[in-house]
């Protein structure tokens, strides 16, 4: 069948805008699935290919977190507002699954902590941290390194920081400044310091995940893909075990670029037992 994908805007509690796109049936006529997307990431074509692939099995709605794409960003940042974003989003759907790809599976797990019912289920993709190691959840550079390029006026310098933390050979930096997609990555270089305090936010503060697995009672399918890498592979088996409801799988394919079809697959799974005992 041909689906078709609509624009348009949410408010969120700080009167920010938050633009998103719906692929599917009309809320509240089929089950639906939020993506919400990892660091500097959004409205993916992957994730357009997977709402397709869903078709009538689910409505998608793919969202731009705040700083980022068509949506605002009213300061300051707090892991807080980013949880009503989602929530304003969930007016739109009604109850609805999250689909949290890499950092932005620990923001779909707030979620489903802080917003009880209105998450149904959720489904970690290639979680970055490896809650079992015991290390910190974010290298301090992704929060005020970043912040003090970006307060400086120096984007760009805050995407190279970044691209050093997780470890970019230093001789592919010329190609990435050079490719037309490095414009797009300056543009939302502050975001950058919003997911590392999503990280840190697992370990740290009076409600840090850490000590809320216990309230994540939804369904959870934790994967990652055949080549994911082998740290992602540990940070999936270590999540995996602490969720209440966790089921662990691997999709076929790649990694990072797992086929649309096997995540469509996995997402359709999930709806299906979202409201099992």
């Amino acid at each position: 069948m041909t689906t078709s994908t609509v624009d348009s805007f949410a408010t969120s509690a700080d009167g920010t805008r938050i633009a998103y796109d719906l692929t599917g049936p009309t809320p509240g006529l089929a089950p639906a699935i939020v993506v919400v997307d990892g660091v500097l990431a959004h409205r993916l074509p992957v994730t357009l290919a997977v709402a397709s692939a869903l078709g009538d099995r689910a409505t998608t709605l793919r969202y731009d977190r705040r700083g980022r794409g068509g949506s605002g960003d009213t300061p300051p940042y707090s892991v807080d507002r980013e949880i009503d974003d989602i929530a304003a989003l969930l007016e739109v759907t009604g109850p609805a699954a999250l689909l949290g790809i890499s950092t932005g599976a620990f923001l779909a797990l707030r979620a489903a902590a802080d917003l009880g019912a209105g998450v149904t289920s959720v489904l970690c993709y290639e979680p970055t941290y490896d809650i079992a190691s015991g290390e910190p959840p974010t290298d301090p550079r992704m929060i005020a390194g970043v912040e003090i390029c970006v307060e400086v006026g120096d984007p760009g310098s805050a995407v190279e920081l970044f691209l050093d933390v997780v470890g970019l050979p230093c001789g592919l930096l010329p190609r990435m400044r050079e490719s037309p997609s490095w414009a797009g990555l300056e543009a939302i270089a502050p975001t950058i310091a919003y997911d590392g305090r999503i990280l840190a936010g697992v370990t740290l503060g009076h409600r840090a995940l850490m000590g809320r697995w216990h309230q994540i009672t939804q369904r959870v399918l934790v994967a990652d893909g055949t080549a994911s890498a082998a740290s992602v592979k540990r940070a999936a088996e270590s999540l995996a075990a602490v969720l209440p409801a966790a089921r662990r799988v691997t999709l076929p394919g790649h990694g990072t670029d797992v086929p649309p079809e096997a995540m469509a697959e996995a997402v359709s799974s999930l709806l299906r037992t979202a409201g099992a005992p």
